[in-house]
């Protein structure tokens, strides 16, 4: 059984195991939940200690009529096999628009079957997509919603969201993400060493996401160019996948084409190193439901500029890890910025503070711990 502060006790040697399936993104498709499903994958071990077995269902997305009918034709198939094979728990994790409906679609066979569900909420643009949604889709979400036995926000702004807008406030847990290939790098990584960048190197501003206007790219450029004109030369570096001529189009209108660099999808060492070099990491989103980038550059010791929504107020202690800032303000980001490249040891002490905080909140056993906690309560909860 699991105690207040989320530890769990391993079950008896006789006692049979609780069966999880979780329900995300695969077959090819990128993105926060796809990373999240990924890392709990690989914690397989750890959750089969506590009694708990995972096994990931990947479905098809609604990218074309033939992936859709992939998820149909496929997916369903599978899916009820799946749970014909003997699963006492079924976890959904749920997004916007294609997403939520697939999601819906396999939750509505699932209580058919008896089943127990999880909802767990990762999009930080949700009640956007609610609102401009028909009374049908509404209807569904608050089915969704209210019907599952136990609902997981990302991040504590979410989980205000959920109660206020769907009524959830039974069985309501909210459980941040991970980031095992960063924490594992954390010990280090922490950035004392005056020499970890080349002297004359010019600094470099990351991100790390979708090139999207949501993660306010507009803002970033802006704000760099801002920190350019008082006559502090900086590089913006941004990694991800999306629109580059659109981004570059826009870097050239702003006089910064010569200091953007797009660096292309990182991964493993590459992705750590690209946090470890930048003088700060910068996500400008206008909506984020946790930030799972700025969680590995916080692993990695590097300080970050978020904005202040969604899961930036968990993760980040403002004037102690890095800053948030209002937004859309570009002239605050560039403040910040130009504030922490000229003061290093201050981006370094904040960095030890980043290191700090999210291995005390974000480590793989605190968040396994968490979600044995759920499904423990769950497990044993008497069905209505």
């Amino acid at each position: 059984m699991s105690d207040r502060r989320g530890n769990h006790a391993h079950l008896p040697h006789d006692a049979a195991p609780l069966r999880v399936l979780h329900v995300g993104p695969g077959q090819g498709q990128r993105g926060g939940i796809a990373s999240v499903l990924a890392e709990l994958g690989a914690q397989r071990g750890r959750f089969r200690h506590a009694g708990i077995v995972v096994t990931i269902f990947e479905t098809h997305g609604f990218e074309n009529i033939r992936s859709l009918l992939s998820f149909l034709l496929m997916d369903i198939p599978r899916f009820l096999f799946a749970m014909l094979k003997g699963v006492d728990l079924i976890h959904f994790h749920v997004s916007v628009r294609g997403s939520f409906y697939r999601k819906f679609m396999l939750y509505l066979l699932a209580r058919l079957c008896g089943k127990k569900t999880i909802f767990h909420l990762h999009a930080g643009n949700f009640q956007y997509f609610l609102t401009r949604s028909g009374w049908a889709t509404r209807k569904a979400v608050l089915c969704f919603v209210r019907g599952a036995d136990a609902v997981v926000a990302v991040s504590s702004a979410i989980a205000t969201e959920l109660k206020r807008h769907q009524g959830a406030a039974r069985n309501l847990y909210v459980i941040g993400n991970t980031a095992y290939g960063a924490q594992l790098a954390a010990g280090a990584a922490l950035r004392d060493s005056h020499d970890a960048k080349g002297a004359d190197m010019t600094p470099y501003v990351a991100f790390a996401g979708r090139f999207t206007e949501g993660k306010g790219l507009d803002e970033l450029l802006r704000a760099v160019a801002s920190v350019n004109r008082r006559g502090l030369q900086v590089q913006l570096r941004l990694a991800g996948t999306g629109d580059t001529n659109r981004w570059t189009r826009a870097a050239i209108d702003y006089g910064v084409c010569d200091q953007v660099h797009f660096v292309g999808w990182l991964q493993g060492d590459a992705k750590l190193a690209f946090y470890r070099d930048a003088a700060v990491f910068c996500m400008p989103s206008h909506f984020e439901a946790f930030g799972i980038s700025t969680l590995e550059a916080m692993f990695i010791g590097c300080p970050v500029i978020g904005t202040r929504v969604g899961g930036f107020l968990d993760l980040v202690e403002e004037g102690v890890t890095g800053y948030l800032v209002g937004c859309g303000d570009a002239d605050e980001l560039a403040e910040r910025i130009l504030q922490l490249v000229e003061s290093p040891d201050l981006a370094r002490a904040m960095g030890r503070q980043a290191v700090s905080r999210a291995s005390s909140r974000y480590s793989v056993d605190a968040i396994v711990s968490q979600y044995v906690r759920c499904y423990r309560n769950v497990g044993e909860s008497k069905g209505e």
